[in-house]
């Protein structure tokens, strides 16, 4: 008979893991006092790196698929896009030499719309500069947030209508 050697696995299994939210005041004063413990705090992070490369994998292999799956989609559209190309343009043609804004058969309908009118503005600075003060063009104000922090910053005072708020602090955890 041989004896097995049992060596406590770095790996948290998921199951072992607890449910933040669930976690009453007085198990978290007794999680408060494991993680004193150094054998404890480096076992975590030996499972949260094993679990960080286990996402980092599952979305490697996932993003795999995600491409695998793109080029045969390009594959299949090319052999209906380019029929689809061809009828075009030889219904267009059909059209044009017809002279009809408008045909219907029991198979479709083939029909041309004139295209909406828009302005299109070459230099918009230029154009800005040589009708200032005219209805062509309309003057966008909004508040400079840089500008009012730098105040805040410098006299200590807060403007009436603005507030600074800090954001939330990160926790950060690196494992090598």
């Amino acid at each position: 008979m041989s004896t097995v050697l049992k060596v406590e696995s770095p790996i948290i299994d998921p199951d072992e893991l607890v449910d933040i939210e669930t976690i009453s005041a007085s198990e978290a004063d007794l999680w408060a006092s494991e993680a004193e413990d150094e054998a404890t705090i480096e076992r975590y992070l030996r499972a949260y790196r094993y679990y960080q490369g286990e996402a980092s994998r599952i979305q490697a292999a996932a993003q795999a698929e995600r491409d695998r799956i793109d080029v045969w989609e390009s594959r299949k559209l090319a052999q209906a896009v380019r029929p689809l190309e061809f009828l075009t343009f030889r219904l267009k043609q059909f059209s044009e030499a017809t002279g009809k804004a408008r045909r219907t058969s029991p198979n479709g309908t083939l029909a041309w719309r004139k295209g909406a009118e828009r302005v299109e503005i070459e230099n918009p600075t230029v154009f800005c500069a040589l009708h200032r003060d005219t209805p062509l063009v309309r003057v966008k104000s909004e508040p400079d947030k840089a500008a009012i922090k730098a105040a805040i910053k410098a006299s200590g005072e807060i403007p009436e209508g603005a507030d600074l708020v800090r954001g939330e602090d990160a926790f950060r955890i690196e494992v090598e």
